[in-house]
């Protein structure tokens, strides 16, 4: 086993101080939810898919939420309906639902945006979750122009209907996701970039947008025209961390500056579970997710499945779960959760370290000799630096390969990823937390969309998936999929390495915050402070 090394990141004395000073003035008010965020790259629900889903998930409405039974609960959405087609959705909307000034939500609103998802010109990366959606995928990449031509149109001014191009059983639970969320047309096409500014923005959610400071902090107040339950919090102020995130939450959850932390960092881990306090509000939540290292399969020696089988077999996931997660992570051999259809835990390949020698000697590296010297990217958060030092000194003891390491600030690490579509790259730490509890988010967004720049198919793959996402009888479905598992696993196009547990710290006075299904999502305006 190899001990790991530990890294200790700052926050930034100018964010803790922020947040010390709102703490201060708030320490009386029993009507203010206080946390902390990292800079959201995106305040636009339309392209939000970082920090951003955290913060619009207060501020913007799904159509629907799924529960913790996979039931789909209605939110927005009055009526889902399926044609006898399996292909024609008709969705009525609640009226009670307004915008933060009293305007009405409309189907039209609807539209607008999801069509403005698939609009080309955005580029959001929300986009492949409307792929089912006709015509969407050709508008998307500009092979046709017309946004008329898409399934989605009004059929009235709280109905509207999207017709999918085949039968897509999951696609009721895509109707939940809180990516697919409306924007106003009007504000949008007035205000243009703009309308996200706090004089501009218009919310359908509980809260609206009160002000914002770029790089300091957010504050939200209770949106008057919320169509669901009204909030019993009154307001939300949100400290922006500089650093990494998870260390600046511990150190103002601690000087109660905060209510609430969303992580904990690796190397306070075991500190706070020891500690009396600290473990009392500590509040554990298995994720449907995998971390892992990938690779960029369109280069050498990538292209090599026997490099990256040797790769694989020379890591030891217990040790990276010791040292990230002091054992609160669940380590797998497998890229799909157990919770999702499909997976099987006989996929795992399987070997040792000698095992992995010999499959490097066969691809022309005995010993590592010849081997180039490669770079494992990371983003500074969740402990991805740790990730790769445990990775780079794995390959090095066991294979005699060398790794160099690059740790990118959250944001940028994000955008280095999205530009990997066509740039190349050697190892990246990387994830994937379900959107939707459904073997189709992760064999097809994940693979066929190639959502990480992974860039892995084969044709029986790619035939496998088509056929699995359009089955309807559920034991044949998961069978279908089963066997592209299988050819995925054998594939090993990238090393799993742990099933994450999100570790939240809660205060106690604050009452049900209650964590989301498979996004670790929470509603603020669900719970209440004492």
């Amino acid at each position: 086993m190899i001990l790991a090394r530990t890294i200790t990141a700052s926050a930034s004395a100018f964010a803790l101080g922020l947040g010390l000073a709102m703490g201060l003035a708030h320490a009386g008010n029993t009507n203010t939810f206080r946390m902390m965020s990292g800079e959201p790259r995106f305040m636009d629900p339309n392209l939000a898919t970082d920090y951003s889903i955290y913060v619009n998930a207060q501020l913007f409405e799904p159509l629907a939420r799924i529960d913790e039974k996979g039931n789909l609960v209605l939110r927005q959405a009055k009526s889902i309906d399926l044609a006898p087609d399996g292909r024609t959705w008709t969705i009525t909307l609640d009226p009670a639902y307004k915008w933060s000034n009293g305007d009405p939500v409309t189907a039209q609103d609807w539209v607008y945006s999801w069509k403005r998802i698939l609009d080309p010109r955005l580029a959001s990366e929300v986009a492949p979750f409307l792929s089912d959606v006709e015509n969407a995928e050709a508008y998307n990449k500009g092979k046709i122009t017309d946004p008329d031509a898409v399934g989605i149109k009004a059929t009235g001014e709280f109905t509207f209907q999207v017709k999918t191009s085949v039968v897509a059983p999951y696609f009721r639970a895509k109707l939940a996701l809180p990516y697919l969320t409306p924007v106003p047309k009007a504000v949008v096409e007035k205000a243009g970039d703009k309308w996200i500014a706090p004089e501009n923005m218009l919310s359908n959610g509980p809260y609206k947008l009160a002000s914002r400071i770029n790089d300091q902090s957010i504050t939200m107040e209770a949106n008057p025209y919320y169509g669901g339950q009204k909030p019993q919090i009154g307001k939300i102020e949100i400290t922006v961390a500089s650093d990494d995130l998870c260390t600046a939450q511990l150190r103002a959850f601690e000087a109660r500056e905060i209510d609430f932390a969303s992580c904990v960092p690796p190397q306070d881990i075991p500190r706070v579970k020891a500690d009396a306090e600290l473990s009392s509000q500590l509040v554990p939540y298995a994720i449907p997710g995998t971390i892992w290292a990938q690779y960029d399969l369109t280069r050498a020696p990538w292209n090599d499945k026997r490099v990256r089988q040797a790769l694989s077999l020379a890591v030891d996931r217990k040790a990276i779960v010791a040292a990230v997660s002091d054992d609160t992570a669940n380590p797998t051999a497998t890229v799909l959760p157990a919770s999702i259809a499909g997976s099987n835990t006989a996929d795992a390949l399987k070997g040792s370290v000698d095992d992995a020698k010999k499959l490097l000697a066969e691809a022309g590296f005995p010993d590592g000799k010849g081997f180039p010297q490669f770079t494992i990217t990371a983003s500074a958060n969740r402990g991805q630096p740790l990730i790769a030092q445990l990775l780079q000194q794995m390959w090095q003891d066991n294979l005699g390969v060398t790794a160099t390491i690059n740790v990118l600030e959250e944001n940028a690490y994000r955008a280095w990823v999205k530009s990997r579509k066509t740039e190349p790259y050697d190892v990246m730490i990387n994830q994937w937390y379900s959107d939707y509890s459904d073997p189709a988010n992760w064999f097809g967004e994940l693979f066929i969309g190639d959502y990480r720049n992974n860039h892995f198919t084969t044709p029986e793959f790619a035939d496998l998936v088509a056929k699995g996402n359009v089955e309807t009888d559920p034991a044949k479905r998961i069978e279908i999929f089963k066997a592209a598992n299988k050819i995925l696993e054998d594939a090993a196009p990238m090393i799993p390495l742990y099933n994450p547990t999100d570790l939240w710290l809660i205060k106690p006075n604050v009452k049900n915050l209650q964590h989301e299904g498979v996004l670790d999502l929470y509603h603020i305006g669900e719970a209440n402070i004492e």
